[in-house]
């Protein structure tokens, strides 16, 4: 369960690099003003951290990363609360049916016990049957609201021609690292310089990356 917990603390960090690693100014800093969202499914990057028995767990956990360009060219970047706990909720039922049946598998091919006796040996260590047990330990390691604090994030943005520059609070802009974003209707295209390194953000997620307006 603490992988669990660690990797997606590790997500989140990670994808505060969207804020900081690319992107004053100009007027065209209006297109960009309003609440931008994409969803990225965390699934691939959970897969590949969380041991050779969980190979075959595949359910999705997506998140709707947002971006909140303020006309005072300030900017905010969070994740949608609601439907990640949704979201959540369901990875986690996914996650304790799935390590549920997997520790029933192990039972019975270590000890020859069914369902009903491994429970009853599960319950005489841990005072619980399998499937409470392993929802009680997700639940203690992983705080989804605590997940959604640790990537949000506040900064600066400025805007040039089309390039777009952002810096976390506390750092400045640095006028070398941008990324070029064109906003079309209700899209937001953000892309990288001719040159720059083009490998993925995270599993699954690459530029260009296109984001819609929620508001």
């Amino acid at each position: 369960m603490k992988k669990a917990s660690k990797m997606l603390v590790v997500l989140l960090a990670l994808v505060m690099a969207l804020t900081i690693c690319g992107c004053g100014g100009s007027d065209n800093s209006k297109e960009l003003v309003g609440t931008w969202s994409l969803d990225y499914d965390m699934a691939d990057l959970l897969a590949g951290e969380m041991g050779d028995e969980y190979a075959d767990f595949n359910a999705p956990l997506v998140i709707s990363i947002c971006f909140q360009f303020n006309e005072d060219k300030t900017f905010s970047m969070f994740g949608e609360a609601e439907s990640f706990n949704a979201n959540f909720n369901t990875w986690v039922d996914e996650f304790v049916k799935f390590s549920t049946e997997m520790l029933y598998t192990q039972f019975q091919d270590q000890q020859g016990l069914g369902k009903e006796d491994a429970d009853a040996v599960f319950e005489e260590s841990y005072g619980s049957d399998i499937e409470t047990f392993m929802r009680s330990q997700i639940e203690e390691s992983v705080d989804a609201n605590a997940l959604l604090s640790e990537m949000t994030t506040n900064g600066k943005y400025d805007t040039s021609g089309n390039k777009l520059y952002m810096a976390a609070d506390g750092e400045e802009i640095d006028k070398n690292a941008y990324d070029l974003f064109t906003v079309s209707g209700d899209s937001l295209k953000l892309e990288l310089p001719s040159g720059a390194d083009q490998e993925e953000i995270l599993p699954g997620l690459a530029y260009p990356l296109t984001l819609k307006k929620t508001k």
